[in-house]
This record gives C-alpha cells, structure tokens and sequence, in this order.
C-alpha cells in the first residue's frame, strides 16, 4: 500500500484522534455520559457552552473538527499523505457502551429541491444504532426511530418538532490567534443563521431553534413527535469514514467548513475509511490537518444532506513528501488523492478552488456537475499521463473502458465527482490472477467476503 516505487518517505507519525459528529439530535443517547462529548455539545436553556460557532458566528461551517495538526517541516509544494488505518465507533459510557449516530435529511439535501409528494417541507432526523457482531465487530446499523424538525414558513404541522429553546447567542465578538496573532471580529446583529434564516432574540432572552440552523443545537426528547416505525424495516452495512478530512488552505480569513476544496475538506466520499491513504497538496507552512464529520455510512451523493453521523476513534498515520523528491503521480497534484489497495480515486468538484472566486460563499449558488465532471476528467488526465506515462488520446480510451465515474455529493455547496481507476489495468496480466473486483461495495471500503464468494459461485456457475 502507497506509492508505487522507492518513493515513500521513511519517516512518518502515528497518532490516535477522536472524529466528532455535528449534531445533537438525541443526547441521552449519543452524548450524555461521555464528558468528552458533553463538553463540545453542552446546550441547554442555561445557554450554549460557546457562544460562537461557525465561521463567522451565525452558524456556518457546521462541522466540529479535531485540529489542526501542525506537521514538521511541511511547506507549500509538498504532499501530505494521511492512511487511515483504523477506524471504530466510540461507545457511549454513559449508554452502557453503545453507539447511536444520526442521519439529517436536512434543507440543504438534494429532497428539498426535487420536493415532496404532500409538498409540506419538512427535516427529518433518523437515530440509528451501531450494532455488534458476537465478536465485538461493528457491521450493521439499524434504525431507531424519526422525527419532524421545523416548519419551514409554512403552519406548525402537528407531528413536527417545534425546536429547543436556548438564552440568545451573543451577536457579536472576536476570535482570538486566528492567524499569526491577528484577531477576527465577527458581528451577527442581524440575528441570521444558516441560509440567512432569522431567529430572533426574543423578550425573554430566548430563541426558539426551528430547524437545523445553528451546530450543536441540542434536541429536547421526547419531543413528542418521535415515530418508531421504521424499526426493523431495513438495515444498513457499515462503512466507517471521515467526511471532512484535509489541509489550510492559503487565506487571510476563516473558511467555511462544508465546502471542499484543492486541500480536501469536507469530499463526503465513503471510500476515505480504512485502509485508504490521501494525498493532499500542502498550501501552508504546517500543513494544518483537520478532521471530522465522522460518518458509520453513506451512499455515494449523500443525497438527503448528511450520512448516519457518528462519534468515531481513529488511528491514522501521516507521511510528508518533500516537493523536490516527489513521485510522478503526485507531481502538480491540485486536488485530494485516494488510493486504497485495488484503486485510485481522482476527485474534483465545480470549481478547483472556490477560495480564488469574488465572493467564495457564490459557490452554494452556482454549484453543476458538469462542471465537477469536467474538473475531475482533467484531473485523472493529468493523473493518467503523469503516473503512467500515457498520452493524452491514451488517457482517453482508458477512462471509458477501465474507469467508472461517479457523484461523490450533491450537499456541501461545491458539488463533487469522482473517478475511480483501477490498479489491475496498468499491472502485468497473466492467466491465474484474479481478475479485477472493485474493492469498495455499496457500504463498505473493503472487499467484502460475501462480494468474493458469490464472484466465485458466479465463475463456477458459468464454468459449468
């Protein structure tokens, strides 16, 4: 596993890190009796423990992320690459050690522009538990139960959560050291929160959180709108990875967490779990590695807005290539790279890098797959013809007969798509080896045995 050739740099560090989900939307479950945890999502009517979240304060960004992480010697021209090598749910002490995630089919979800059949507008919240094999062996979530969250402008529905109650975030502040000892003011006098959306302070020094609007807003169960009858109606493999994984970018300003970009970030791609190594270009002394929005699965778009978001414990293992010893697959790398044992996976969204746009918060507006679909071509061009020496017509005929295209998301404002180009097609190729299986499946980033049985029986089958 790595790159191809003498290449990898000898040495590399390990570390353990804690990925953490955004969304309290059931604290006895998820949260409460890991202090941990309670510390980061401690939201009561007493008031939230930090008053500023997101990037500017009205509830941007979204995500609680673990960083950053300063590497040694990292400059602007090298690539860090970061292996994931193990990835296992955090179990709740306090919940006698299970482990329950949350998925969102929130207003920024693909649903909310197709519509509905009833037309009513409305964020669905689904708790799912993490269940054990007898071995101990995290492998399939199940869901719990849903409830309504909101009302969209439109009449309270009756079987809709009107939202907790919270004392008023502060309106305005600073963010102390945010870069080389300068301060960052922020000022939310507007009282608008994600999507422009007005919660005002009310007389009693209250707001009422209606919707999904702000990270950290923390569900008061029972809410009495909560449905049980999606239990036992399906079942999910699990497929841990983390959703917003990467580098600072080069900017004298706060960015906003939900957008990817040439440094990685929030790609939403289910194949970064274990056993895949990414390759991000360094922008800053540092490298700067942030991580979180854990995830325990998630199809390919994450069509709904979120995944099944899940408290997760990480082992991972970071290695720096140096800019003037680089390999010819990482040469001019401007966008993150994965590679697993049987795959490269090429990623590029509608615009490279949104951070060069007048004014980066347009991109929530002029998000296309066309575009990402043309961005990621160029990149698996440049790939192709660096790591494999093939021309650029050669490069073309082995994008549409080995590689398969795909949309990573459709929710975090730069959309994404990928291509995933298989090893086997540029290996030596004899009569005994075994002929090329696609390594991720739908819910898992690792070959499952299930997956090489029925190829086998299928061989057998036609053999016969």
């Amino acid at each position: 596993m790595g790159i191809f050739g003498p290449h990898a740099v000898a040495n590399a560090l390990h570390c353990w890190l804690q990925c953490t989900q955004h969304g309290g939307d059931d604290y006895p479950k998820i949260i409460q009796g890991d202090p941990g945890l309670e510390s980061i999502y401690n939201w009561t009517t007493a008031g939230p423990t930090v008053a500023f979240r997101g990037r500017t304060g009205k509830g941007d960004g979204v995500h609680v992320l673990t960083g950053p992480i300063y590497v040694c010697g990292a400059e602007p021209g090298d690539v860090l690459q970061v292996d994931i090598l193990d990835l296992t749910p955090r179990p709740n002490p306090g919940n006698d050690n299970r482990t329950y995630g949350s998925n969102a089919a929130a207003s920024w979800g693909y649903q909310f522009r197709s519509g509905f059949l009833d037309n009513i507008k409305r964020e669905i919240v689904t708790i799912y538990e993490i269940i054990k094999s007898a071995t101990g062996r995290a492998y399939v979530a199940v869901p719990d139960y849903q409830f309504k969250y909101g009302s969209f402008g439109q009449p309270q529905p009756a079987d809709s959560y009107i939202g907790p109650e919270s004392n008023c975030t502060a309106f305005s502040g600073a963010m102390p050291n945010i870069a080389n000892g300068l301060m960052f003011d922020w000022n939310n006098s507007g009282q608008t929160f994600r999507s422009m959306l007005k919660v005002p302070c009310r007389e009693n020094d209250t707001q009422q959180w209606e919707g999904l609007y702000y990270p950290g807003v923390i569900t008061q169960h029972p809410t009495g709108t909560e449905d049980y009858s999606i239990r036992g109606k399906f079942k999910v493999p699990v497929n841990f990875h983390v959703g917003s994984l990467g580098l600072a970018q080069a900017t004298n300003t706060t960015t906003d967490s939900v957008v990817p970009n040439m440094g990685g970030g929030n790609v939403d791609d289910r194949r970064i779990g274990i056993g895949a190594s990414m390759y991000y270009p360094v922008a800053v002394e540092g490298a700067l590695v942030s991580m979180g929005d854990a995830h325990s699965a998630q199809g390919d778009s994450e069509f709904d807005g979120t995944a099944i978001e899940t408290n997760i414990n990480g082992q991972f293992k970071f290695t720096l290539h140096k800019q003037a010893s680089l390999p010819p697959m990482l040469e001019g790398l401007n966008y993150p790279l994965l590679e697993n044992a049987n795959e490269f996976v090429i990623h590029g969204y509608t615009v490279t890098d949104y951070l060069t746009l007048p004014d980066p918060s347009s991109i929530y507006q002029m998000s296309d797959l066309n575009s990402a679909f043309n961005n990621t071509w160029v990149n698996a061009r440049s790939f192709l013809m660096n790591a494999f020496n093939l021309t650029e017509d050669q490069a073309i005929t082995a994008v549409t007969t080995v590689a398969d295209f795909g949309v990573t998301q459709v929710v975090d404002g730069n959309w994404g798509v990928h291509l995933t180009i298989p090893k086997w097609a540029f290996t030596d190729v004899s009569d005994t080896q075994t002929p090329y299986v696609p390594l991720t499946v739908t819910g898992g980033s690792n070959l499952l045995n299930e997956t090489m049985a029925a190829v086998a029986n299928a061989n057998v089958a036609t053999a016969g």
